[in-house]
């Protein structure tokens, strides 16, 4: 009578759930994963464009202090400048990462006047040789 009673219960073996479960699991690990690398690539756009900003901001610089830097056709200008400059607000000088951008923004005019080679840098921020001015 017991056997009776066992194959007219519906429902779902252990087996059975326990599959179910780690196809669950499985899939959200495949979500979680995809989904934090689409996270990684928009901050890493967003970071771009906030040096892109920066080196807007070293542009509008240059073009106000023109003669501080002495006609010097490459130069450094550091972004603690920048800030007092244009008074920035904090966040348009964070990173993405919550990390405070310190570095500066290297240029080189060429000798025609048109503006090439404008870049921000973490690192290296010092003039490296004579032709460098260093604006503080």
């Amino acid at each position: 009578m017991n056997k009776k009673k066992r194959k007219n219960q519906k429902g779902f073996t252990l087996i059975e759930l326990l599959a179910v479960v780690v196809i669950l699991l499985a899939i959200s690990v495949m979500a979680i994963s995809s989904i934090s690398a689409a996270i990684e690539r928009n901050k890493d756009k967003q970071d771009n464009a906030k040096k892109e900003v920066l080196i807007s901001y070293g542009k509008l610089y240059y073009n106000d202090h023109k003669n501080s830097f002495n006609g010097l056709s490459t130069a450094v200008i550091n972004i603690d400048e920048l800030t007092e400059e244009y008074n920035l607000s904090e966040e348009e000088f964070t990173d993405p990462y919550g990390e405070i951008y310190t570095g500066c923004i290297k240029f080189h005019i060429d000798y025609s006047g048109v503006d090439s080679d404008w870049v921000y840098s973490d690192n290296n921020c010092e003039p490296q040789h004579m032709l460098l001015a260093y604006v503080d």
